[in-house]
């Protein structure tokens, strides 16, 4: 079975205090867990000016994550949790190239090996 990389980059709304945008995360990962994911990887880039109004919000909270699947529907399943889900004002998903995901592999293989280390 052949395995999928993506980069998935949602903006929940500003207005949620931070304990309330732990949960969206949370929520999120529970379902690309759901749709066959594993999360690789979260960026939390925090608060930050929209370039443009969104639902008359002026700012965002941005959130990238890295993902691997094996299921092909992966990316519309997401796709239709997020159109769905209130708190995610906008959001992106899309696959990494070959070059990409070897980056991220090398990326991660560091962290891999700290944390065989300490157990």
């Amino acid at each position: 079975m052949r395995e999928y990389y993506y980069e998935m980059v949602y903006i929940l709304r500003p207005t949620m205090s931070d304990e309330e945008i732990e949960k969206g995360i949370e929520k999120v990962n529970s379902y690309v867990q759901r749709y066959g994911g594993e999360v690789l990887k979260i960026d939390k880039w925090g608060r930050r000016q929209l370039a443009y109004p969104i639902n008359d919000y002026d700012k965002g909270y941005y959130v990238l994550e890295y993902i691997k699947t094996n299921e092909r529907d992966f990316v519309r399943n997401m796709e239709n949790f997020f159109r769905i889900n209130e708190d995610v004002i906008r959001f992106l998903v899309f696959r990494l190239k070959p070059s990409e995901v070897k980056e991220l592999k090398e990326k991660l293989a560091p962290k891999a090996e700290e944390n065989k280390g300490e157990e």
